[in-house]
């Protein structure tokens, strides 16, 4: 009886999740644009020419960035550490503990400065690591630390707060990240 009631309700899910599926595939099948409207933004050269000009800034700043980040590094007497990303990050402190976990709720201390040192944030807060909560370069580093441990991190803009910034933070800002798990 129990086996028979499990492949009810397993089916009745299934129906579910099913109809769930199929309404969301019509929203986003309704959502796509027509051909004549696809055509009209392609024909469109100044929507084109902004983007482009865009990316052509966007690159020129990210290689600025990466300029400006590697000669922070070089002129520190710490050995760094380049991620795939694109920010170094090094530990300041040392622990032996328990390394966090995908998932666990921390304490974490930052300090967000200028690259010329100039303090723009200084915050305690309880987060999840891996929630995406942080910037990129954040939530990388939490993943390789250890509670009590300190990570310096200089982040390029596209690392950190990107093209928009925050209210505190300018648009294009490249960072030097002081990170504590407490």
């Amino acid at each position: 009886m129990n086996i028979c009631v499990s492949k009810k309700k397993s089916l009745i899910l299934q129906r579910i999740v099913l109809a769930i599926l199929l309404i969301i595939l019509s929203g986003l099948v309704a959502c796509q644009p027509t051909a004549q409207n696809r055509q009209a933004t392609k024909d469109s050269p100044t929507a084109d020419s902004a983007m482009i000009a865009q990316m052509e800034k966007n690159l020129h700043m990210a290689d600025l960035a990466d300029k400006v980040c590697l000669t922070k590094v070089k002129e520190s007497e710490r050995t760094y550490v380049m991620d795939e990303w694109g920010f170094w990050y090094t530990k300041t402190i040392r622990q032996t503990g328990d390394s966090v976990q995908v998932g666990q709720e921390v304490a974490i201390h930052m300090q967000i400065k200028k690259l010329n040192g100039q303090l723009l944030l200084d915050t305690k807060q309880h987060i999840k690591v891996g929630e995406e909560e942080q910037i990129r370069a954040v939530e990388k580093v939490l993943q390789m630390m250890r509670t009590g441990e300190q990570m310096q991190i200089i982040a390029p803009w596209y690392t950190a707060y990107g093209i928009n910034g925050t209210d505190i933070i300018e648009p294009y800002s490249n960072l030097e990240i002081i990170l504590t798990i407490e």
